[in-house]
Formats: C-alpha cells, sequence, structure tokens
C-alpha cells in the first residue's frame, strides 16, 4: 500500500490514507485473521432456502419472482448446476495502470539493522522472492520480470525508539546520494526492515503528532523519496507482528513498489477503471494490486511450499484471473471459485457525488443502477462458479450502515438505506437471482450500495472457501 495513496478512481484526485480505513493502509497485520468487509461485517447467513438477513440499514425476505431472462448458461433453478462454468459473463473490475512505468527487473536492496535477530531471515526472503514461481504468479502479467538481489546494508548505528514517515524518506535519500548505501537503478528498491522496538510514525515526531502506525493497523507502505525518486518499502516490526505478517508485509510492498514504484509522480497499476466504483467502495479505495486481496479475503494470505522459498506471502490481484471468472487473488488457492455477476444490459451509467472526500473530488460517473426513492427496482444476478461445487452456496445482500471510508475531514459518511429482496438464496453455477431493491434514504453521495456476500454451505464466515463477494450502487441520478 502507498500510505499516501487512498483514492485511485481513474477520474478522482488522491486522497491520503488515514486511520479510518487504516486496515487496507499496509500489508498484513496478522497473517491468520486479516477479513475485511466480506466476512466481517453482519448479515450472516440464515440459511434458509428462501429468506436471508441484511446488514443494518437493509433487510431482505424471499419473493416469488420470475427468474427473469437467462444468459448461456442459466439455468432453470432447483440448484442443478449449469454445465458451462462460469455459467454467466463476468463484470468485475480490472486495475489499470494509469501511465506510469513498472520496475521490469526489480534490484532489491535488503536494509535491517544489526541489532535485529531476524535480519538473515528478511535477507533471504528477499534474495529468494525474485526467482520464486510465487513472484512470477503475482507479476508477469504486468510486464515485471524476476527480480535480483542488489545486495545487504546492515546498519550497525543503535536502533531509535521510534523513526516517523518523514525520517525514513531522509534516511534512504541520503544514504543513496552520499554513497552509503548501493546505487540506484531504474529498478532498484530499497527494501527497509525496521527492528523490533522501534516504533513506525506517521506525520512526523509524537512531539509534533506523529501517529502510531502500528495502532493504525498499518503493516507496511512502499514510497518514493521527495528528493530523487528513490522507490522504496517500509516494514515495520509492530509489537504484535510474528514472523510470517512481516513476511506478508514484504510479499505485499515489493509486489506494489515493482508494479506502482513512482505513485507521487508517475502513477501506474493503481485504481479500479471507471465503470467499477462499487469496488472502490468495498475496498475503501485501497486499489492498488496488493491492495485489492489483502483485508477482504482471509485466504488470501498462505505459507509457500517451493523448496527455494518456503515463505508466507499474501495473494495479489490478477486483472487477467478476475476478467477469466477465477479468483481474482494469485496464486489462485485450490478449490472452485464462486461469485454472483450483474448482467450487464441492465446496468446504466450514472452519477455519484464524491464531493464530501474533497482534494477534487466531486460528480463521477460510472456504471450501476438508477432508483427512485421509496420506488421498487428489479434487478438479476447471475450466480456462477469456475467448476463445480460442493453444493449450492448462500447469497446475502447488505445494506452497511455507513461507508467504510472517511469524508475529507475523517468523519464517518453514513450509506443510504434500502429494502432488498431476492426470490432464492441458495444458488449454484447458471442460477439466475432476481433481486427487488428499494431505496428509503439517500446518502450525501446520492446513492445506496449494496454488496452480497457469497458462503457454500456450511463454511464458517470467518473462514470460508475461496469466494467473491460483489458489490452495486443504485443511485438517484
Amino acid at each position: 500500500m502507498v500510505r499516501r495513496h487512498a483514492l485511485g478512481f481513474t477520474a478522482l484526485a488522491l486522497l491520503g490514507c488515514t486511520s479510518y480505513v487504516a486496515a487496507g493502509c499496509g500489508g498484513s497485520t496478522n497473517n491468520t485473521s486479516n477479513q475485511g468487509q466480506s466476512d466481517n461485517d453482519a448479515g450472516e447467513d440464515s440459511g434458509g432456502s428462501g429468506s436471508s438477513s441484511g446488514s443494518a440499514g437493509g433487510s431482505s425476505s424471499g419473493g416469488a419472482h420470475d427468474a427473469g431472462s437467462k444468459g448461456d448458461g442459466a439455468t432453470d433453478g432447483g440448484n442443478m448446476p449449469s454445465g458451462t462454468y462460469p455459467a454467466f459473463p463476468v463484470d468485475v473490475a480490472q486495475v489499470l495502470n494509469q501511465g506510469g512505468k513498472v520496475l521490469s527487473a526489480p534490484n532489491i536492496v535488503t536494509v535491517t539493522w544489526a541489532s535485529d535477530p531476524s535480519a538473515a531471515t528478511w535477507n533471504s526472503f528477499d534474495d529468494a522472492i525474485g526467482a520464486s514461481m510465487y513472484w512470477n504468479a503475482v507479476n508477469s502479467e504486468y510486464g515485471v520480470s524476476a527480480a535480483t538481489n542488489g545486495g545487504h546494508v546492515s546498519i550497525t548505528t543503535a536502533a531509535p525508539t521510534a523513526l516517523s514517515d518523514q525520517d525514513l524518506d531522509t534516511m534512504v535519500s541520503t544514504n543513496v546520494t552520499n554513497g552509503t548505501w548501493p546505487a540506484n537503478t531504474p529498478n532498484t528498491i530499497y527494501a527497509i526492515y525496521m527492528p523490533p522496538g522501534t516504533g513506525l510514525l506517521f506525520g512526523g515526531a509524537a512531539d509534533a503528532g506523529g501517529q502510531d502506525a502500528c495502532a493504525q493497523g498499518v503493516g507496511g507502505y512502499h514510497e518514493e523519496t521527495q528528493a530523487g525518486n528513490y522507490v522504496y518499502a517500509i516494514m515495520p516490526h509492530c509489537s504484535m507482528f510474528e514472523t510470517a505478517d512481516i513476511e506478508d508485509s514484504a510479499s505485499h510492498e515489493l509486489n506494489e513498489a515493482s508494479t506502482d514504484p513512482h505513485p507521487n509522480t508517475n502513477l501506474a497499476y493503481a485504481g479500479f477503471d471507471n465503470n467499477h466504483l462499487s469496488y472502490e467502495f468495498f475496498n475503501a479505495f485501497q486499489d492498488e494490486l496488493g491492495d485489492a486481496c489483502e483485508n477482504f479475503y482471509p485466504w488470501a494470505y498462505y505459507t509457500d511450499t517451493e523448496a527455494a522459498f518456503p515463505y508466507a506471502v499474501q495473494r495479489q490481484w490478477s486483472n487477467k484471473s478476475a476478467k477469466e471468472g477465477h479468483n481474482p487473488c494469485t496464486p489462485v488457492p485450490s478449490g472452485p471459485f464462486y461469485n454472483v455477476t450483474a448482467i450487464a444490459s441492465e446496468l446504466t451509467t450514472i452519477n455519484v457525488n464524491l464531493a464530501s472526500l474533497g482534494m477534487g473530488a466531486g460528480m463521477v460517473q460510472t456504471l450501476g443502477y438508477k432508483g427512485t426513492l421509496n420506488q421498487p427496482l428489479t434487478i438479476h444476478l447471475g450466480a456462477f462458479s469456475d467448476a463445480p461445487t460442493t453444493g449450492p452456496w448462500t447469497i446475502t445482500p447488505n445494506v452497511d450502515m455507513q461507508f467504510n471510508f472517511p469524508d475529507q475531514n475523517g468523519n464517518a459518511i453514513n450509506n443510504g438505506t434500502a429494502t432488498v429482496t431476492l426470490d432464492k438464496t441458495s444458488v449454484v453455477n447458471g442460477d439466475m437471482i432476481t433481486v427487488t431493491i428499494t431505496p428509503t434514504a439517500w446518502s450525501n453521495l446520492g446513492v445506496v450500495y449494496v454488496w452480497f456476500k457469497n458462503l457454500l454451505g456450511n463454511s464458517s464466515p470467518s473462514s470460508p472457501p475461496p469466494h467473491g463477494d460483489y458489490p452495486i450502487i443504485i443511485s438517484q441520478n
């Protein structure tokens, strides 16, 4: 995550990351329990075949609606899956390159403190990641090839009790400029592993108002220096972190530093496409390739089993895999991926007022649905999987009380309200779901935001099999 890059929607200016969305501001804070909106909000599955309970602000109950028109792979219901996988053309966001260059052959310089007992682990991790199958899987489609070892730096001076983001920025630019560290190249990343006992502060020293990054849930970030535009990544050693947490963070930040190395001067892969503002809402505007997977899918974290790379890592967003109807987070975990999708012919251009987010944001256009207050709107969703599932899965609509991103002053933004009903909540690949949404109040963005949770069989919401959740926006204009 680029800490300063929180709003990447391509039609908008950038907003700074705040503590309100700090969970999406860095690498993993706990590699066994990273759960975000899709698995941690209200609105658990009811288990019934004709009803479901939405989260605060909305409710849903099954009705007897017609299935509507079907796609090529659609079924007549009754939990008999289609033999076409996926059964529907999949509507899904793509993370766009905003015109910047990636690092085509990253060269990783590892910086540690001699007092850090894990320094050898961080050196070995960085030396091995670039030639791993994991690295190839997450980076090759974006024009990034194998990374190489750019050398090790061991800082022998005593580690301070805290370093601010400005301190670290100055440290990188000073040591590169004066030749203390290996020379910069167009592909260099300086990977800095902070030692245990040294805190990371955002916004300056503690007595100048700096904030504890670990307390905000930040597990790492990547940046370019203000002087020299040198690319670097920071991995703090928060007090609650285990080795695996820092490895997860490093995999996340090194990937993003390669695919979006100059976020302030030459933005590359950052921001979902303009047609999918709903995905920005779902991800709290955390929209680089690592961010798109980190908090919203607990199965995004795993330990690689390669003999030469036995480390904890995080899966990263793949445009190609997502577009083909597979799991969007690669390397793809085992098991079928399942979700629901809009029917493309029903989507229309809508307007969303983002003025309250500040910094140049205003009225933007995206795809969604137009609604009228207190009038029912009927749409259809197609259930799909990329392979046979072990049985039907449950779909649950959620209308959250608040958006999970703040306004320009750091205040919570209330969502609109709506009632949501589905003609079926137990689905398989090929089922068409008729959804009736009745907006009862608009947010100050002029919309109601709804997302649909998918959970297979008796799976635990805290540790479900690989699945997707699907967000939509209903607008008043």
